[in-house]
């Protein structure tokens, strides 16, 4: 693989809320959208960070939840 094909499509993709497919507030499934990873790695994370730090990991979901905006809203095609 070269080092043109790996960063193909790197800035093309939105950090957001996914409202489609989101459990509490989107934040964990828009963080999957725009890694292009299952959603459920991102939850199993979130929920293991609330295990091991649960304050850190409460404010830094919150302050996502407060500043991100909805996938739909910008446009981005979800496709999860």
């Amino acid at each position: 693989m070269s080092r043109r094909d790996y960063f193909d499509g790197v800035g093309e993709r939105e950090l957001g809320l996914d409202p489609q497919n989101k459990k509490l507030g989107g934040v964990c499934a828009g963080v999957a959208h725009y890694l292009d990873v299952p959603s459920l790695f991102v939850r199993v994370g979130a929920v293991v960070g609330l295990c091991l730090i649960p304050e850190a990991t409460l404010i830094a979901y919150g302050v996502a939840y407060l500043i991100l905006d909805d996938l739909e809203d910008q446009g981005e095609y979800l496709s999860d």
